[in-house]
């Protein structure tokens, strides 16, 4: 099913797929750039401060292995490691001169790189990987030799979070927090004044010319703002052009009524003094002139509309009532095409502030283009009834016809003023309209608060489909 355009925007949160894609990379770019920082500030080697109780336990430490590794031997100083670390899972190591653990253990890859940066002036080198902490301290034992005591850890998440953060969970909680909220705000901030000239521009699409941007994205002093200024010279351009369309047309159809007029009166004055040989061409000036009379009459109608309806015009108007004129009207015109209009309408359907002319001719003009299309021997269904729909119920009026139907591409297309779609296999007839019926139907529903839409029915026919804000009697 197609809908006509003269529905209006529907309401939409300041959440959609670019609210969504701007927020989510301008948070991942925020994150990413504090998780460079706090490597920066953490991974990699870096002095131990001199106050730091590594720091100063290092010294003490380092003069008992060499010690115990020195007068004993290895098993000793294995002896010293074991009874220092216990199983805490920390790593002890004693490095010679040569570059060797003294019990002829490997040195992890992750720790090599500490190790060449321990310093000579006993300060304690401290490094935090994605897998391991390791702290060196390079050092000469009371008989001379250089040595280089290396403690390595393997890194826990809640450890390093409060060894680098200092608050740990918390901390990032918070940084979390702060990031998320400055995204929202950033990306709101951002795709707030496009969502909304998107909802002046579907305002527009649906035929208000006198929507323009918000008037808060001018103040922005930016490209968004040109954008919404750019917007509104663009609608205010179409607004006139529409304007001089309707004005020229409504100019045209008036300065035509009195020419045709004349025309009326001459050709029945032509008619009581023409011989009979010319009465054919007489019948065909008459059908002619019918034909551009009801052209000026729907093209003043349509004006009209157009220009909005009175409020003094408009009154409560009972459409079951209406509705029954109209099929009772419709099926005796029918009737002698052999073929019937059928009506299923509840009653008591009333509609507030309208104007019954309008809303007559919107069904009239259904009704009739529906009796012109539908085969011989076949019946057009009217039916009317209520739908509860919040915040008020809203009358619904089907009418479904059992022709040819229209192709799916120009469903959109019929409502158009002049618009006919031409079938070269239907009845000649089928052609000979104006136009204007279903763009005088679709003006009048608008005026209205209403919706029409058109569709295809099967197995075959075409399904006009009206709604109406309505209430109960």
């Amino acid at each position: 099913m197609i809908q006509s355009p003269i529905n209006g925007p529907k309401a939409r949160l300041p959440i959609g797929r670019l609210f969504i894609k701007v927020f989510f990379w301008f948070w991942l770019a925020v994150l990413a750039l504090f998780a460079l920082f706090l490597a920066s500030r953490t991974l990699g080697s870096r002095l131990v401060p001199s106050t730091d109780i590594v720091a100063s336990f290092a010294p003490r430490v380092a003069d008992e292995a060499a010690r115990a590794y020195e007068a004993e031997g290895p098993q000793e100083f294995e002896q010293f490691e074991r009874g220092l670390v216990g199983k805490s899972g920390v790593e002890l190591y004693l490095i010679d001169g040569y570059g060797k653990d003294v019990l002829s253990r490997s040195i992890p890859s992750d720790s090599l790189s500490i190790v060449r940066a321990a310093r000579s002036d006993g300060r304690v080198v401290s490094r935090y990987g994605f897998r391991s902490h390791s702290s060196s301290y390079k050092f000469t034992s009371p008989s001379g030799r250089p040595y280089i005591l290396l403690v390595r850890s393997r890194l826990q998440m809640g450890k390093f979070l409060d060894a680098t953060a200092g608050g740990g969970l918390p901390f990032f909680g918070v940084v979390l927090l702060i990031v998320t909220l400055f995204c929202f705000w950033l990306t709101h901030h951002i795709v707030a004044p496009i969502q909304g000239i998107q909802s002046a521009a579907r305002m527009v699409a649906a035929g208000d010319l006198s929507v323009r941007a918000p008037i808060e994205i001018s103040g922005r002093h930016d490209e968004l703002a040109d954008l919404a200024a750019d917007f509104d010279v663009m609608v205010e351009r179409m607004s006139a052009f529409v304007r001089s369309q309707k004005d020229l047309l409504s100019t045209v159809s008036h300065e035509l009524r009195s020419p045709l007029t004349r025309l009326i009166m001459s050709l029945a004055l032509l008619r009581k003094q023409s011989p009979p040989e010319s009465e054919e061409l007489l019948q065909r000036m008459e059908r002619d002139i019918d034909r551009v009379d009801t052209l000026m009459g729907q093209l003043l109608t349509l004006s009209r509309l157009e220009t909005g309806l009175s409020s003094d015009a408009r009154h409560t108007v009972d459409l079951s009532q209406l509705l029954q004129e109209v099929v009772a009207d419709g099926d005796f015109e029918a009737r002698s095409c052999r073929k019937s209009v059928k009506l299923q309408a509840e009653g008591g359907i009333v509609i507030e502030k309208a104007d019954q002319q309008a809303l007559r001719g919107a069904c009239e003009n259904i009704i009739r283009n529906a009796i012109r299309f539908t085969t011989p021997g076949s019946e057009v269904e009217v039916t009317l009834k209520t739908e509860k729909m919040s915040p008020s119920s809203q009358a619904v009026l089907l009418v479904r016809d059992y022709g040819p139907g229209v192709p799916e591409e120009l469903l959109q297309r019929i409502f158009q003023p002049f618009f006919r779609v031409k079938e070269p296999s239907a009845d000649p007839r089928a052609n000979k309209g104006t136009g204007l019926g279903l763009a005088i139907a679709l003006e009048a529903i608008r005026q209205h608060r209403g919706t029409i839409v058109a569709s295809n029915a099967s197995p075959m026919g075409l399904e006009v489909k009206i709604m109406l804000p309505t209430c109960y009697v």
